[in-house]
């Protein structure tokens, strides 16, 4: 596979944020962006393309709030990196 060089200019305080996210997850920066990209550019999964039983639990539970979604998502940051 031909691979291209991308250029990016981040913050310092992002480029720490990155590289010790990286750490934790046992990755190079590289790595870690190269997996972002994929996730981001692959064709996005429709619910059909579930199992049955993933399709018919979807709808089993009310959804989160905005504000919900941020905090639960915040917690696990926080629990899995620790606080900043």
């Amino acid at each position: 596979m031909v691979m291209t060089t991308v250029t990016i200019e981040l913050d310092d305080e992002l480029m720490a944020r990155v590289i010790r996210l990286a750490t934790a997850r046992q990755v190079t920066v590289q790595e870690m962006v190269q997996r972002l990209l994929r996730v981001i550019a692959a064709p996005e999964l429709k619910r059909t393309d579930l199992p049955p039983v993933t399709q018919q639990a979807l709808g089993m539970l009310p959804a989160l709030s905005d504000e919900q979604v941020s905090s639960v998502l915040e917690d696990e940051r926080k629990r899995r990196f620790g606080a900043e």
